[in-house]
């Protein structure tokens, strides 16, 4: 399995993967509107104006896609993470690197970055395919954090309340940071995946990728050897305006005070490729939903044993609603199913409960589960006045408190299970 983006790129083009652009496009609205019409496939935009080099996104923009990357299937992906969780390898450290080819000290990054302008509010830039990487005293921490261009080296960052903003909560704001652009997917999956504070998500890479992950040490961060951008910078202890932003549910973020991060030194590539995310889109809600799902599989299965598996639905942003599937034993456990979904991942604001037999990642098998196998009045629980996801817009914006729901569509304990199984036709 290669572990870098290029080869990532060839192999999928040679599969037909791949949609290469080669009209000039800025990089506004016009190339933001190029990735969205791509919807689940690759995109490569070969010429973007003002610019040398080449934009690329979509590069994980469905469960199959990712499953592909990793060598396993949509439905056994869940369970290859959380397998990769648990038995973390090392890589391989080297002592040269192609990205260290070039570099360019306090760069102007808007004449030298492709950095996007998405949608037209306010006219702002964001990088979104940008992995901080702080040093921890487990090793190397990965998190993906969009950053907005407020000058000529100087990016406001969304820092949510997890590992980064951690580190410059002790360092009073500030805290010497790399940051990477355009790495395998193995690499992003393992930025975005939710882990305990001891984890070292560059051991997590290497599981993924069969321990084949090669890193070189810059200023003591710890960085994949392959990356198409690396940039070297700190954050300031200063805050700038951030947003607004389109995030998961294609609706507009608010405007935040954000940490400034100043960006001291530039290194690329020959031939350097921009990796960028569509905000809203349907890589951004894979990256963002898929990797929780192994955190929630284990959560749940403490509380039933016979858990299946866990879907982050497209439908509910990847973010919001939720599908467990379940092996049921005993009345109630459809319930704790939902009631363990919700503790651990506290933005979900559905969760709906099906047998073994349902497909958690079919609409259709979903939604005839709970035509088939529920009952409002006996397996409908809601919960009021509970914390829910900033990202959602419904919610009560002074207290930031929502009602989340359980529909409990497994079959009832002590009907005859024929009663609810789909009759398919036998052989002629």
């Amino acid at each position: 399995m290669s572990a870098d983006l290029r080869t990532y790129l060839e192999q999928a083009e040679r599969e037909g993967l791949v949609d290469r652009v080669r009209e000039s496009l800025p990089p506004t609205e016009s190339l933001a509107r190029r990735l969205h019409r791509a919807g689940e496939r690759i995109v490569v935009c070969e010429r973007v104006r003002g610019y040398r080099t080449p934009v690329v996104g979509g590069i994980v923009g469905s469960r199959a896609l990712l499953a592909r990357t990793l060598g396993t299937s949509a439905g056994e992906l869940v369970r290859t993470v959380a397998a990769a969780l648990d038995a973390v390898r090392p890589y391989r450290t080297v002592r040269a690197a192609p990205f260290l080819a070039h570099v360019v000290k306090k760069p102007d990054l808007g004449r030298i970055i492709p950095i996007v302008r998405f949608y037209p509010e306010k006219r702002r830039r964001f990088l979104t395919g940008t992995i901080v990487v702080v040093k921890t005293g487990a090793g190397m921490n990965l998190s993906f954090h969009r950053m907005m261009l407020v000058g000529r080296n100087r990016l406001s960052v969304r820092v949510v309340p997890r590992h980064l903003h951690a580190v410059l909560a002790e360092g009073r704001g500030k805290a010497e940071v790399a940051v990477i652009c355009g790495v395998h997917p193995a690499v992003e999956l393992a930025a975005a995946t939710s882990g305990p504070p001891e984890l070292d998500e560059l051991r997590l890479a290497s599981a993924l990728l069969g321990g084949k992950l090669d890193c070189v040490e810059l200023d003591g961060f710890r960085i994949p050897a392959h990356a198409e951008l690396v940039l070297r910078g700190r954050f300031t202890g200063a805050l700038a305006d951030e947003g607004p932003f389109v995030d998961l549910t294609g609706t507009y973020d608010g405007i935040r005070r954000q940490p400034v991060l100043e960006i001291d030194r530039l290194y690329h590539r020959d031939d350097w490729l921009y990796r960028t995310i569509l905000p809203g889109g349907a890589e951004h809600r894979a990256l963002m939903g898929i990797p929780q799902e192994p955190r929630i599989l284990r959560i749940v299965a403490n509380a039933v044993p016979g858990v299946v598996t866990v879907a982050l639905t497209p439908g509910g942003c990847s973010w919001l609603h939720a599908v467990v599937s379940i092996r049921k034993r005993a009345a109630g456990d459809g319930r704790n199913a939902g009631l363990a979904a919700l503790a651990a991942h506290p933005s979900l604001k559905r969760v709906v409960v099906v047998d073994e037999d349902v497909d958690p990642w079919s609409p259709d098998d979903v939604e005839w589960a709970v035509a088939t196998r529920f009952q409002p009045d006996r397996d409908l629980f809601v919960i009021t006045e509970a914390r829910g996801s900033s990202l959602d817009p419904s919610r009560d914006p002074v207290t930031e408190t929502t009602a989340k729901w359980i529909l409990d569509a497994t079959i009832p304990v002590g009907r005859p299970r024929r009663d609810f199984v789909r009759v398919l036709p036998g052989p002629v």
